[in-house]
């Protein structure tokens, strides 16, 4: 099989810079741009490992906090079943966040796999395309950051002054906080500490959503640079059947093509094995946080086995017959649904995690 030949682009520093230029930041915040690219100053890498050192003590801080708060007596059930979801965040974030650290070699071989690939273009109209698919790739970066920062943002600095609870019967002020426990460390009726911690939950919640959105950055990225490598090598055999050549050029032609199909099949399996535990996490874990809050949202079907328990029987004669409409509406509480095909409980959750697995046997068996 001949060798690809290799002219290089002029301008690949430039395109491979424009490309990373959302992973680079969102992954300088978290201390780990050094891991996945080796192209970084020693100040850039101290300030990685002072960034390192501060995300996960303000993440720890924040687990230890909330599970003290939710697994002990200074929380009622409403209390703890509320803060399931955000231990539930941060946990998933934190072994996210592991993951990356752990994988940091499988993802600086992508970039330089990346990297390469912008350096070998071999016809304009190629970078053209790679270009083209980079678009689509960071248009949806773009998108992932600004839904999880509107979204992020607005639940930890708005959404606790929206829900912010009157003066206690000690006619001590409640000040608002998104996330519940961090008054187990601080002393929230002073002002200059309450301001620290409600600015120290901010920032784990900015921890959160780029640990969360580097990821959704760094898939679309690899993704979108495997779909230009396969529309590449798409434009080399269309241009290849129109091509009137000798058999001993078609053969060097066919063998250019592939070689570039085999070194896209294996940037693709490469991303594959980079990402497959953080997909799982973030499968796991997004669809464990969106059954507690269908969790919520159906506790209202406990009304109708309420209405039923109490005593009813020595109701005046009509009055009993009242409570039947509140059994007939519990019987169909509120449920959140994928596109109103299937309805977001742990019971499908099972259902789907079971499905899956006997579709993988079968693949396993077919192949």
């Amino acid at each position: 099989m001949g060798k690809m030949p290799i002219w290089p682009n002029a301008n690949h520093e430039k395109d491979v810079i424009d490309i990373l230029i959302w992973n680079r930041w969102l992954l300088r915040v978290l201390g780990i741009w050094p891991l996945v690219y080796p192209d970084t100053t020693r100040i850039e890498k101290i300030l990685a490992m002072f960034s390192f050192t501060l995300c996960w003590t303000v993440l720890s801080l924040f687990l230890v906090l909330t599970s003290i708060f939710t697994f002990t007596d200074r929380s009622v059930m409403s209390e703890k079943m509320k803060m399931l979801g955000p231990l539930g965040y941060v946990f998933f974030s934190m072994l996210k966040y592991f993951f990356l650290v752990i994988r940091h070699k499988s993802f600086r071989r992508c970039i330089k796999i990346l990297t390469k690939d912008w350096r070998m273009v071999q016809e304009g109209y190629h970078r053209e395309i790679m270009l083209r698919d980079a678009e689509k790739g960071q248009i949806l970066s773009k998108f992932c950051i600004v839904f999880m920062y509107c979204g992020g943002l607005s639940y930890n600095t708005i959404m606790p002054f929206l829900s912010q609870m009157p003066d206690n019967e000690q006619n001590i002020t409640i000040r608002p906080m998104a996330y519940l426990g961090f008054d187990i460390l601080f002393d929230l009726q002073l002002m200059p500490i309450y301001v620290f911690a409600f600015c120290l939950q901010c920032f784990t919640g900015v921890v959160m959503f780029n640990i969360t959105t580097s990821v959704c950055c760094l898939a679309a990225m690899f993704v979108a640079h495997a779909c230009g490598q396969v529309n590449i090598v798409l434009t080399r055999v269309e241009n290849l059947i129109k091509k009137e050549c000798s058999r001993v050029k078609f053969e060097q032609c066919m063998a250019i093509i592939v070689q570039h199909h085999v070194r896209a099949l294996k940037f693709s399996a490469s991303i594959e094995n980079t990402l497959r535990e953080i997909c799982l996490i973030e499968l796991v874990g997004t669809t464990l946080i969106m059954c507690l809050v269908e969790y919520s949202l159906i506790t209202c079907s406990k009304v109708g086995y309420t209405s039923y328990k109490i005593e009813w029987y020595n109701l005046p004669g009509k009055a009993a017959l009242d409570l039947m409409l509140m059994i007939t509406m519990s019987r169909h509480p509120t449920q959140i649904t994928a596109g109103r095909l299937i309805s977001l409980s742990f019971t499908n959750f099972g259902n789907v995690l079971k499905t899956s697995v006997a579709y993988l046997n079968l693949l396993r068996t077919a192949v």
